[in-house]
């Protein structure tokens, strides 16, 4: 009987998606949301109780979470994370949480429907020692969310279906080598870290760090960092690109030559040339090229960085 049912529900599932579909209700890869799960467990409650009593898993969702405690909000954490709803032969509802990094969770006896409430407990492993703390599970079924009050001054885990936005598995900090070619002739590098911040509208933030040219034809160049924000998407380019000459950007700029400072000020970017920024995420890494010229200056100025993002060391 299990088997059948098993079959059974496959099917369900496969008319569900197709049923939503044609809502447009369902996100475009075909793949069943967590708000289904209600659809699935109406049928389930209508069949008879001998194909009741086998049944144990509904349905497993891969997802990504975002995490925020006393020390920081809104934190990703990657595409890892797993979902899954159960229901026991006695009739009781448990939903287990599944994270690389933050551990595992089960919630028995959990109320299912549009918004789901249950208490249980996640364990996980912190500085080398496994710790089981009390933790609750609320919200709506489309981004469930975990309560631990236990865990670093209260911790909230809120967990999406799907995979995230590239800005989000794109933001963090990068190190690397910036190579800066002035006038397309000479060539300078500099070992600087760069930040980028994603936001909700799935644009990314571009902080651009100050990094000093050593020995060139001014002498020691030092120019100065500034955040390029809302850089979006460029399908067609396949990475984050702006044109910021529009902006109203600026930054400040010194030049020491044999010992004397021969510049030192602020320098808004030259409208008339190009003046734009495009990040290509990269396997591990990242690689942003950022065209630009400072005031009246004549040389067009382009800045190649590459280098692989830090380990998140929260």
């Amino acid at each position: 009987m299990k088997k059948i049912f098993t079959f059974a529900l496959a099917v369900l599932l496969m008319s569900t998606a197709n049923a939503q579909t044609q809502k447009g209700d369902i996100d475009k890869d075909g793949k069943i949301t967590v708000s289904d799960i209600t659809a699935l467990i109406n049928i389930y409650l209508n069949q008879g109780a001998e194909e009741k009593a086998d049944t144990t898993l509904f349905h497993e969702f891969t997802g990504y979470i975002f995490v925020t405690s006393a020390y920081f909000k809104d934190s990703y954490y990657g595409n890892d994370a797993k979902l899954a709803v159960y229901k026991t032969s006695a009739g009781e509802y448990i939903v287990t949480f599944s994270d690389p990094t933050w551990g595992d969770a089960t919630f028995s006896n959990v109320t299912v429907g549009q918004e789901l409430s249950g208490e249980g407990s996640l364990t996980m492993a912190y500085r080398g020692k496994v710790s089981t703390y009390p933790a609750t599970i609320g919200g709506p079924m489309h981004t469930p969310v975990i309560t631990m009050p236990d865990v670093m001054g209260g911790t909230t885990i809120t967990f999406h279906p799907g995979t995230a936005p590239a800005a989000f598995t794109t933001a963090g900090n990068y190190d690397g080598t910036n190579t800066v070619v002035v006038g397309g002739q000479f060539s300078y590098t500099a070992d600087v870290t760069y930040k980028i911040t994603a936001n909700a509208d799935g644009t990314i933030n571009i902080f651009v760090p100050e990094f000093t040219l050593e020995k060139t034809l001014m002498g020691d160049v030092t120019m100065g960092s500034y955040t390029i924000s809302n850089v979006a998407w460029d399908e067609k380019k396949g990475s984050f690109y702006r044109d910021y000459s529009e902006d109203g950007l600026s930054f400040h700029m010194t030049a020491v030559n044999n010992g004397t400072t021969t510049i030192d000020s602020d320098y808004t970017f030259n409208k008339d040339n190009v003046v734009s920024i495009e990040a290509q995420p990269t396997e591990g890494g990242i690689k942003i090229i950022n065209n630009f010229q400072p005031g009246a200056m004549p040389f067009p100025i382009v800045a190649t960085f590459e280098g692989p993002k830090s380990p998140n060391l929260r």
